[in-house]
Protein backbone atom coordinates (compact mmCIF):
# COMPACT_ATOMS: atom_id res chain seq x y z
CA UNK A 1 0.00 0.00 0.00
CA UNK A 2 1.02 3.38 -0.82
CA UNK A 3 -0.19 6.45 0.78
CA UNK A 4 -0.18 9.97 -0.90
CA UNK A 5 -2.39 13.21 -0.59
CA UNK A 6 -4.37 15.68 -2.92
CA UNK A 7 -2.22 18.94 -3.61
CA UNK A 8 -5.35 20.64 -3.39
CA UNK A 9 -5.11 20.29 0.77
CA UNK A 10 -2.44 22.83 -0.11
CA UNK A 11 -4.53 25.34 -1.79
CA UNK A 12 -2.71 28.69 -1.82
CA UNK A 13 0.90 27.20 -1.32
CA UNK A 14 3.78 27.36 -4.37
CA UNK A 15 4.79 24.04 -6.62
CA UNK A 16 7.38 24.06 -4.55
CA UNK A 17 6.10 23.82 -1.07
CA UNK A 18 3.80 20.89 -2.38
CA UNK A 19 6.50 18.74 -3.87
CA UNK A 20 7.98 19.44 -0.89
CA UNK A 21 5.32 17.86 1.32
CA UNK A 22 5.11 14.41 0.55
CA UNK A 23 8.41 13.96 1.83
CA UNK A 24 8.40 16.08 5.31
CA UNK A 25 4.86 14.62 6.14
CA UNK A 26 5.65 10.85 5.63
CA UNK A 27 3.89 10.44 2.49
CA UNK A 28 4.98 7.95 -0.27
CA UNK A 29 3.25 9.80 -3.33
CA UNK A 30 1.19 12.75 -4.26
CA UNK A 31 -2.11 13.19 -5.86
CA UNK A 32 -1.90 16.48 -8.27
CA UNK A 33 -4.49 18.27 -9.41
CA UNK A 34 -4.27 20.18 -12.50
CA UNK A 35 -6.14 22.83 -10.73
CA UNK A 36 -4.05 23.52 -7.93
CA UNK A 37 -3.46 27.20 -8.52
CA UNK A 38 0.04 27.56 -8.46
CA UNK A 39 -0.05 25.36 -11.55
CA UNK A 40 -3.32 26.20 -12.81
CA UNK A 41 -3.06 30.69 -12.55
CA UNK A 42 0.13 30.76 -13.69
CA UNK A 43 0.32 29.70 -17.05
CA UNK A 44 0.18 25.78 -16.67
CA UNK A 45 3.93 25.81 -17.25
CA UNK A 46 4.95 21.60 -17.83
CA UNK A 47 8.67 22.74 -18.02
CA UNK A 48 8.22 23.87 -13.86
CA UNK A 49 6.16 21.21 -13.00
CA UNK A 50 8.11 18.70 -14.36
CA UNK A 51 11.31 20.21 -12.49
CA UNK A 52 9.78 19.64 -9.12
CA UNK A 53 8.76 16.51 -9.81
CA UNK A 54 12.19 15.89 -10.62
CA UNK A 55 13.24 17.11 -7.75
CA UNK A 56 11.34 15.82 -5.14
CA UNK A 57 11.07 12.62 -5.99
CA UNK A 58 8.59 10.42 -4.34
CA UNK A 59 8.66 6.49 -3.41
CA UNK A 60 6.06 5.67 -5.87
CA UNK A 61 4.96 7.12 -8.75
CA UNK A 62 2.57 10.36 -8.74
CA UNK A 63 -0.94 10.51 -9.57
CA UNK A 64 -3.12 12.90 -11.65
CA UNK A 65 -6.56 14.45 -11.10
CA UNK A 66 -7.92 16.11 -13.74
CA UNK A 67 -10.09 19.33 -13.72
CA UNK A 68 -13.38 19.28 -12.91
CA UNK A 69 -14.42 22.53 -10.84
CA UNK A 70 -15.84 24.24 -13.94
CA UNK A 71 -16.20 21.59 -16.57
CA UNK A 72 -18.91 18.93 -17.12
CA UNK A 73 -18.36 16.48 -19.91
CA UNK A 74 -22.12 15.67 -19.80
CA UNK A 75 -23.20 18.92 -20.21
CA UNK A 76 -26.46 19.83 -22.09
CA UNK A 77 -24.23 23.02 -23.52
CA UNK A 78 -22.07 21.45 -26.52
CA UNK A 79 -19.08 23.66 -26.28
CA UNK A 80 -18.79 23.07 -22.77
CA UNK A 81 -18.96 18.94 -23.10
CA UNK A 82 -16.22 19.32 -25.79
CA UNK A 83 -13.58 21.88 -23.76
CA UNK A 84 -14.42 19.14 -20.90
CA UNK A 85 -13.47 16.21 -22.54
CA UNK A 86 -10.45 17.71 -24.07
CA UNK A 87 -9.48 19.25 -20.73
CA UNK A 88 -9.31 15.45 -19.39
CA UNK A 89 -7.61 14.52 -22.26
CA UNK A 90 -4.83 17.31 -21.64
CA UNK A 91 -4.83 15.61 -18.54
CA UNK A 92 -4.16 12.20 -19.17
CA UNK A 93 -1.17 13.56 -21.64
CA UNK A 94 -0.13 15.24 -18.82
CA UNK A 95 -0.02 12.37 -16.61
CA UNK A 96 2.29 10.62 -19.04
CA UNK A 97 4.84 13.58 -19.26
CA UNK A 98 5.77 13.16 -15.99
CA UNK A 99 5.43 9.72 -15.28
CA UNK A 100 2.10 9.42 -13.38
CA UNK A 101 0.79 6.27 -12.65
CA UNK A 102 -2.82 7.26 -12.50
CA UNK A 103 -5.26 9.68 -13.91
CA UNK A 104 -8.32 10.22 -12.22
CA UNK A 105 -11.33 11.59 -13.64
CA UNK A 106 -14.62 12.36 -13.04
CA UNK A 107 -18.22 11.26 -15.38
CA UNK A 108 -19.71 14.45 -15.28
CA UNK A 109 -23.88 15.74 -14.02
CA UNK A 110 -26.97 15.90 -15.45
CA UNK A 111 -27.01 19.75 -16.06
CA UNK A 112 -30.69 20.33 -14.50
CA UNK A 113 -31.02 19.39 -10.80
CA UNK A 114 -32.75 16.42 -11.80
CA UNK A 115 -31.68 12.81 -12.21
CA UNK A 116 -29.78 12.04 -14.84
CA UNK A 117 -31.39 10.13 -18.16
CA UNK A 118 -30.71 8.13 -20.86
CA UNK A 119 -29.05 10.91 -22.56
CA UNK A 120 -26.80 11.93 -20.17
CA UNK A 121 -25.61 8.40 -19.94
CA UNK A 122 -24.72 8.59 -23.41
CA UNK A 123 -23.24 11.61 -22.87
CA UNK A 124 -21.01 9.97 -20.77
CA UNK A 125 -20.51 7.07 -23.23
CA UNK A 126 -19.09 9.95 -25.79
CA UNK A 127 -16.64 11.34 -23.08
CA UNK A 128 -15.25 7.40 -22.76
CA UNK A 129 -15.43 6.84 -26.65
CA UNK A 130 -13.28 10.07 -27.14
CA UNK A 131 -10.83 9.07 -24.14
CA UNK A 132 -10.39 5.10 -25.66
CA UNK A 133 -8.53 6.85 -28.17
CA UNK A 134 -5.67 8.03 -26.29
CA UNK A 135 -6.23 4.84 -24.12
CA UNK A 136 -4.01 2.47 -25.34
CA UNK A 137 -1.23 5.20 -26.33
CA UNK A 138 -0.53 5.65 -22.61
CA UNK A 139 0.67 3.68 -19.71
CA UNK A 140 -0.93 5.97 -17.19
CA UNK A 141 -4.13 3.76 -16.14
CA UNK A 142 -7.01 6.11 -16.70
CA UNK A 143 -9.64 5.45 -13.82
CA UNK A 144 -13.12 7.16 -13.19
CA UNK A 145 -14.23 8.01 -9.70
CA UNK A 146 -17.93 7.35 -8.33
CA UNK A 147 -19.33 9.99 -6.83
CA UNK A 148 -21.64 11.02 -3.79
CA UNK A 149 -25.23 10.38 -4.38
CA UNK A 150 -26.54 13.88 -5.71
CA UNK A 151 -29.70 14.41 -7.29
CA UNK A 152 -27.69 14.80 -10.58
CA UNK A 153 -25.23 12.76 -10.27
CA UNK A 154 -23.74 9.84 -12.38
CA UNK A 155 -22.09 6.39 -11.18
CA UNK A 156 -23.13 6.91 -7.91
CA UNK A 157 -23.78 3.24 -7.54
CA UNK A 158 -22.11 0.29 -7.70
CA UNK A 159 -23.85 -1.64 -10.39
CA UNK A 160 -23.35 1.82 -12.20
CA UNK A 161 -19.65 1.86 -12.05
CA UNK A 162 -19.47 -2.02 -12.78
CA UNK A 163 -21.36 -1.75 -15.85
CA UNK A 164 -19.08 0.89 -17.26
CA UNK A 165 -16.46 -1.20 -16.19
CA UNK A 166 -17.44 -4.10 -17.54
CA UNK A 167 -17.92 -2.36 -20.97
CA UNK A 168 -14.35 -0.52 -20.88
CA UNK A 169 -11.73 -2.97 -20.70
CA UNK A 170 -9.33 -0.47 -20.70
CA UNK A 171 -10.59 1.69 -17.88
CA UNK A 172 -9.50 1.33 -13.78
CA UNK A 173 -11.57 2.69 -11.27
CA UNK A 174 -10.85 5.55 -8.15
CA UNK A 175 -13.01 4.35 -5.14
CA UNK A 176 -14.06 7.60 -2.88
CA UNK A 177 -15.13 6.00 0.31
CA UNK A 178 -16.66 9.55 1.61
CA UNK A 179 -18.93 9.73 -1.61
CA UNK A 180 -19.89 6.07 -0.90
CA UNK A 181 -19.95 5.59 3.19
CA UNK A 182 -23.12 8.46 2.60
CA UNK A 183 -25.12 5.28 1.11
CA UNK A 184 -24.09 3.18 3.95
CA UNK A 185 -21.60 0.57 4.77
CA UNK A 186 -22.81 -2.28 2.57
CA UNK A 187 -22.84 -0.01 -0.10
CA UNK A 188 -18.93 0.71 0.54
CA UNK A 189 -18.50 -3.21 0.46
CA UNK A 190 -20.42 -3.39 -3.05
CA UNK A 191 -17.94 -0.93 -4.45
CA UNK A 192 -14.86 -3.26 -2.87
CA UNK A 193 -16.24 -6.00 -4.68
CA UNK A 194 -17.69 -5.12 -8.06
CA UNK A 195 -14.64 -2.96 -8.55
CA UNK A 196 -11.94 -5.58 -7.74
CA UNK A 197 -8.90 -5.70 -9.30
CA UNK A 198 -9.54 -2.34 -11.65
CA UNK A 199 -9.46 -0.30 -8.31
CA UNK A 200 -6.01 1.59 -8.35
CA UNK A 201 -6.84 4.30 -6.02
CA UNK A 202 -8.64 5.41 -2.86
CA UNK A 203 -9.70 8.47 -2.07
CA UNK A 204 -10.09 8.52 1.49
CA UNK A 205 -11.41 10.85 4.22
CA UNK A 206 -13.76 11.55 6.79
CA UNK A 207 -17.60 11.53 6.43
CA UNK A 208 -18.49 11.95 9.45
CA UNK A 209 -20.96 14.57 11.55
CA UNK A 210 -22.04 15.82 8.05
CA UNK A 211 -19.07 16.85 6.93
CA UNK A 212 -17.42 15.69 3.44
CA UNK A 213 -13.71 15.24 2.78
CA UNK A 214 -13.03 15.74 6.65
CA UNK A 215 -10.10 14.06 8.58
CA UNK A 216 -10.18 10.14 8.30
CA UNK A 217 -8.35 9.62 11.89
CA UNK A 218 -12.25 11.29 13.14
CA UNK A 219 -14.66 8.79 11.25
CA UNK A 220 -15.46 5.73 13.10
CA UNK A 221 -16.15 3.56 9.70
CA UNK A 222 -12.72 4.08 8.36
CA UNK A 223 -11.30 1.30 10.75
CA UNK A 224 -13.49 -1.43 9.73
CA UNK A 225 -12.93 -0.06 5.76
CA UNK A 226 -9.48 -0.25 6.17
CA UNK A 227 -10.03 -4.10 7.99
CA UNK A 228 -11.99 -4.77 5.01
CA UNK A 229 -9.41 -3.53 2.56
CA UNK A 230 -6.81 -5.57 4.34
CA UNK A 231 -8.49 -8.69 4.19
CA UNK A 232 -9.21 -8.10 0.19
CA UNK A 233 -5.29 -7.94 0.15
CA UNK A 234 -5.84 -3.95 -1.33
CA UNK A 235 -2.03 -2.96 -2.31
CA UNK A 236 -2.78 -0.26 -4.57
CA UNK A 237 -2.65 3.45 -3.76
CA UNK A 238 -4.74 5.69 -0.83
CA UNK A 239 -4.67 8.95 -1.36
CA UNK A 240 -5.98 11.33 1.55
CA UNK A 241 -8.33 13.92 -0.09
CA UNK A 242 -9.36 15.87 3.19
CA UNK A 243 -10.71 19.53 2.48
CA UNK A 244 -8.68 22.22 4.39
CA UNK A 245 -11.71 24.30 4.70
CA UNK A 246 -13.90 22.07 6.53
CA UNK A 247 -11.21 21.87 9.93
CA UNK A 248 -12.22 24.41 12.82
CA UNK A 249 -9.28 26.88 11.50
CA UNK A 250 -7.27 28.16 9.07
CA UNK A 251 -3.77 26.31 9.21
CA UNK A 252 -0.23 27.52 7.94
CA UNK A 253 1.81 25.21 6.22
CA UNK A 254 3.42 24.07 8.54
CA UNK A 255 0.43 22.84 10.56
CA UNK A 256 -0.63 21.26 7.34
CA UNK A 257 2.42 19.29 7.50
CA UNK A 258 1.62 18.66 10.79
CA UNK A 259 -1.95 17.65 10.16
CA UNK A 260 -0.82 15.78 6.89
CA UNK A 261 1.62 13.44 9.39
CA UNK A 262 -0.80 13.05 11.90
CA UNK A 263 -2.83 11.23 9.36
CA UNK A 264 -0.61 9.67 7.12
CA UNK A 265 0.44 7.87 10.77
CA UNK A 266 -2.97 7.32 12.01
CA UNK A 267 -3.80 5.56 8.92
CA UNK A 268 -0.83 3.42 8.42
CA UNK A 269 -1.33 2.33 11.97
CA UNK A 270 -4.82 1.45 11.33
CA UNK A 271 -3.66 -0.79 8.13
CA UNK A 272 -1.21 -2.61 10.26
CA UNK A 273 -3.37 -2.95 13.08
CA UNK A 274 -6.87 -4.82 11.28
Amino acid sequence: MDISFSSMFFHDATLEEIFRAPGTSGADSLEFWLETPDFWLKGLCLDDLKSQVAASPTRSPLSVHAPVLDLNPCSINPDVRAVSIRWIERSIELAEQIGASICTIHPGRRTARRPPSITDYQRLGHMLDCIERIADEVRVKIAIENMEPAVNALLTTPDEVTKVLDERSWLYFTFDYAHAIRSGVPVVSSFLEGGGERIVNIHLSGGENGRMHGPVSEDEKAIPFLTELRKKKYDGQITLEINDLVLPGELSYQEKISFMKDEITWVKHAFREV
